[in-house]
């Protein structure tokens, strides 16, 4: 029996599901659930449950289950598994579940998985950007370079640090958790500016007019400036610099080989960075889709600790 694992990249409106071999090869296509983020906790822990079951049972014969990888997103305690989620208008029942513990004693009783799994049933649960950086650094642009700091731009700014394919959360050049979100930056922190609402909030400081609303706001921007509309241009260019300010300090302190981005804003990437910063690579992620999939079945055969 091969090893397998299921992968979910949990959002505050869907969930994608995958089913890896250890190799990082999808043995099924990714299903889309919804996530039901509104509901209450009861509720909640048997919609994971379900999707835990529903994936388990298309896993295909002559594969084992080795565990279950979770990216879910923050705040969220992930050494121990407790959910810290509160005034984001998602998983807000949740908030002090240790999720962890629930899920692994509920799908150890789904009768139809017992004997699927390759010993006990186990759950690892990480932050979205983290899984990310796993999955680029093992298999996408980020594979080959000892160390790598890993962005994903879109609705907020994700981060983490790498180092020979294990996250690393503290140490020289690398804030508290990896995580860059929270830091000062000019008038507020870096999730205020770098980020899908940084651009729009700085297209309204330009005086750009016919900003687009809703989600591809961005996008619709990024149309533009490639149609050649110079202050739509500029735009993305003081976009590039702000993200610049921010990531020279943590490239000449870190020291890493590549910066790899993803999130929803990289399709537009070329549009406000260059292919290095400061003589170091930068890599765009060819694959978003997958990446934190990808990455949440590391978590179980990259040897991150669990």
């Amino acid at each position: 029996m091969r090893d397998s694992v299921l992968a979910f990249d949990v959002g505050g409106t869907y969930v994608k599901a995958g089913i890896f071999e250890s190799s990082g090869s999808l043995l099924e296509p990714v299903a889309i659930y919804p996530a039901r983020s509104g509901e209450e906790k009861e509720a909640l822990l048997r919609h994971f449950t379900d999707l835990i079951a529903v994936q388990g049972n298309r896993v295909p014969a002559g594969y084992a289950i080795r565990g279950v990888g979770l990216g879910f997103p923050g705040p969220f305690d992930y050494e121990r598994g407790i959910c810290r989620t509160r005034g984001l208008n998602k998983f807000e029942a949740l908030y002090g579940v240790n999720l962890k513990e629930e899920l692994t004693a509920r799908i150890a009783g789904i009768p139809e998985l017992r004997a699927r799994w390759r010993s006990l049933p186990e759950v690892a649960i990480e932050n979205d950007a983290a899984l990310f950086a796993l999955g680029e650094c093992a298999f996408g642009v980020g594979r080959g370079y000892e160390k790598t700091i890993c962005l994903t731009i879109g609705t907020g700014f994700g981060s983490a640090f790498v180092s020979s394919g294990q996250l690393v959360k503290q140490g020289k050049g690398v804030p508290e958790g990896g995580w860059l979100y929270r830091l000062p930056y000019r008038e507020g922190m870096m999730d205020d500016y770098i980020s899908r609402r940084g651009i729009v909030r700085l297209a309204r400081e330009m005086g750009i007019e016919n900003v687009a609303a809703g989600e591809e706001d961005v996008k619709h921007l990024a149309d533009r400036a490639r149609s050649g509309e110079s202050q739509v241009v500029q735009l993305f260019r003081k976009f590039g610099e702000r993200l610049a300010e921010v990531l020279l300090p943590l490239i000449r302190s870190y020291q890493p080989g590549a910066v790899v981005i993803g999130g929803q804003i990289a399709q537009s990437a070329d549009l406000f960075v260059s292919d290095s910063m400061d003589n170091i690579p930068v890599r765009i992620s060819s694959d978003i889709s997958v990446s934190a999939l990808r990455g949440a079945c590391q978590l179980f055969t990259g040897d991150q600790g669990f």
